[in-house]
């Protein structure tokens, strides 16, 4: 299980099993402005494939369950959005789900999300109880085992301390993230719209919070920390992902809307 500790503030933060201190956290309450850390301006690029899903279709037909993590938590369709759901409160719950599609190394693409995270989602766990809901994209591995991941979620700790973060991970079967990308969110957002963009030109990826750059681009060839030692005719797994850790979620749950790709 990964695990994030960021000290911030006086505070905490608990996510997802990695360890890591903090020194350097932005204190604004929104990310800021910053340009584009890609060679790709995609606001140039012609959209050659796009497809969304507003998850009012079965979502077996577009999801399923990844082989790749342990999955303990459950995300089910209600009311046309996908709702992140845990039954007990154990550590660390976690749900992975793979789009049906995959992305190409070879092109330049971005997925997106709307993820809500209620203010008040649970009471329960006290303020070492908190909640993630987002998107990834990874490695594909015939086995199955493939580790290596760009994990990115907004969450909230329960009461607390509301955050975006982007994680590299290179070998998920155990150990730490090599990188991870922070900011700190206003306490009163509920919502927001994460994409993550893969720039072909120096494939890195990038995650948005509503269209804002997180961090910087991570390439994830031989120029970059972790090399996932792709050729332009692999291909990366896409999907979403969440957690809740050390609480349940029985009501206000979080929420996942509008997924959505484009292929450029």
């Amino acid at each position: 299980m990964l695990k994030t500790k960021v000290i911030l503030k006086q505070v905490v933060l608990l996510s997802l099993g990695v360890f890591l201190s903090c020194t350097s956290c932005s204190n604004n309450n929104e990310p800021p402005a910053a340009t584009v850390a890609t060679d790709c301006d995609f606001n140039t690029l012609t959209v050659t494939s796009t497809e969304s899903y507003a998850f009012n279709t079965p979502f077996d037909a577009q999801f399923s369950q990844s082989s790749r993590w342990n999955s303990n938590a459950e995300i089910t369709v209600v009311n046309e959005k996908g709702e992140l759901t845990a039954t007990d409160n154990s550590s660390i719950l976690e749900a992975w789900k793979l789009f049906r599609k995959q992305m190409p190394y070879n092109k330049s693409w971005e997925v997106a999300v709307d993820v809500n995270i209620p203010l008040y989602w649970n009471s329960n766990g006290g303020n070492q109880a908190q909640v993630g809901f987002g998107v990834f994209a990874g490695k594909p591995v015939a086995s199955g085992q493939s580790s290596k991941v760009y994990e990115c979620n907004m969450a909230a700790i329960n009461g607390g301390m509301r955050f975006v973060q982007a994680q590299l991970v290179a070998n998920r079967l155990g150990e730490d993230p090599i990188d991870v990308q922070f900011k700190e969110l206003a306490q009163s957002k509920e919502s927001a719209r994460l994409k993550i963009q893969f720039c072909s030109s120096n494939k890195t990826l990038s995650l948005f919070i509503d269209n804002t750059i997180v961090g910087k681009g991570q390439a994830i060839n031989a120029n970059g920390i972790d090399n996932w030692s792709l050729t332009d005719n692999d291909v990366i797994d896409v999907g979403i992902m969440g957690f809740a850790e050390n609480t349940t979620i029985s009501s206000n749950k979080p929420t996942l809307d509008n997924f959505e790709y484009k292929i450029y």
